[in-house]
């Protein structure tokens, strides 16, 4: 993008000393309330500031690094909510390195700026004029001078400058014309699918991040030469797929499920094959010692037989994906709690290890919801015991009592 396009000065795309200073001053307000009082500060554009504000907070946690800095702008709020994490940037940004790298689908750049440290030149491209001069803007603020923005389709911007890199990297937009979410590979823009023979004349690797709520296999079987398939678990959450294409792969893909800190480093992972998945012997058990419940990550990638095995632990039945060990697992990936009981899914038997009707409950495999439970068991939510209502082996209905270590 030329510089007589973006005037990296202009308040159109900076902010003046007075509105830094009004957004750091009301930085924990509530924009609501802040609009409602916008009569008072004459000279500001207070609807605009508050937009700022409430980026920001949103950005707090999920982009601490960039919420850091007072200079830069930040989309609207769903735009940071749509975003991906900085954990998950800096996970990214761990796999792929090279010369050259193509984003295709820049948006906010939050990707496309901890992707870029790992290459000499990346090309951000993006459709959009503002959200692409606000970019460039950002981008200079965070020195990521190898970071070339082009205001331009992506497709068809590399095609016509014949540009070539060792990587691409998609995220397609995930929402319709109406704004409603789609999952599906071709529902997106652009379709990458569609798009592949393509990308792949301008490089050999392609990495595609996609919805959580993606089927894996159906995606893998339509894109093909799938090398890896990185599930992808921050938090309590599985928060995205990512896709490693390469154009001359022809065997089975490889699973890799991780759990990753806010620094973008793995804390648990497993790697398997749907083979190895589909040749894993499981065994079952009663409850034991202790209560292993898989990362959601963990569960998304299908490893509910291979898990046992790999991390030497028991099931309770085929449809729980709740597991069990005499022994304790050390880096089970996923919550490990000890077993201090098991009853009969009655409200009588309940009450013998829950004293003040206050307890964490979960539900699987069990034919009831939550609420009708806690309901018909008097319980409150919360407190220092863990409930899991679930179905064993043997089709025993049972609730197993835990608590943390």
């Amino acid at each position: 993008m030329s510089e007589d396009l973006i005037n990296k000065n202009s308040p159109e795309t900076g902010f003046t000393e007075a509105e830094l200073t009004f957004i750091q001053k009301h930085s924990g307000d509530d924009v609501t309330k802040l609009i409602l009082k916008s009569a008072q500060f004459k000279d500001l554009d207070v609807k605009k500031l508050a937009a700022q504000i409430l980026s920001r907070q949103k950005a707090s946690k999920k982009l601490p690094e960039w919420a850091s800095m007072s200079k830069l702008i930040f989309p609207p709020s769903l735009s940071i909510e749509q975003s991906s994490s900085e954990a998950t940037a800096k996970y990214k940004s761990s796999l792929i390195n090279g010369n050259t790298l193509i984003d295709i689908t820049g948006g906010m750049g939050v990707d496309s700026f901890y992707l870029s440290k790992n290459f000499k030149k990346t090309h951000y491209f993006e459709q959009q004029e503002e959200v692409a001069k606000t970019a460039e803007y950002n981008f200079g603020l965070l020195s990521a001078n190898n970071i070339e923005v082009h205001n331009a389709d992506s497709i068809e911007g590399i095609v016509q400058k014949n540009i070539q890199a060792d990587w691409i990297y998609a995220d397609p937009a995930r929402r319709d014309a109406n704004k409603q979410k789609v999952v599906l590979l071709s529902d997106c823009a652009p379709d990458v699918k569609f798009h592949l023979p393509e990308l792949f004349k301008h490089a050999q690797n392609v990495l595609l991040k996609t919805s959580p709520l993606l089927d894996i296999d159906l995606a893998a079987h339509e894109l093909k030469s799938v090398r890896e398939v990185h599930v992808i678990g921050y938090e309590q959450e599985c928060k995205e797929l990512l896709f490693d294409i390469n154009e001359t792969y022809s065997a089975d893909f490889l699973i890799k499920a991780r759990v990753i800190n806010p620094a973008g480093e793995v804390i648990h992972k497993l790697d398997f094959t749907r083979n190895q998945e589909r040749d894993a012997v499981i065994e079952f058990s009663e409850p034991l010692s202790y209560l292993y419940e898989p990362h959601p990550a963990l569960l998304k990638a299908g490893a509910f037989k291979y898990l046992g095995t790999a991390f030497e632990v028991k099931k309770l039945a085929a449809h729980s994906h709740l597991y069990t060990s005499q022994n304790l697992v050390q880096d089970f990936p996923g919550r490990t709690l000890e077993i201090t009981g098991i009853c009969k899914p009655d409200a009588k038997e309940i009450r013998q290890f829950v004293k003040d009707n206050k307890a964490n409950l979960t539900v699987r495999n069990f034919p009831a919801k939550i609420d009708d439970l806690r309901k018909k068991w008097s319980l409150k939510e919360g407190g220092d015991i863990y409930l899991f209502a679930t179905t064993l082996f043997n089709q025993k209905k049972v609730v197993v009592v835990t608590k943390k270590l």
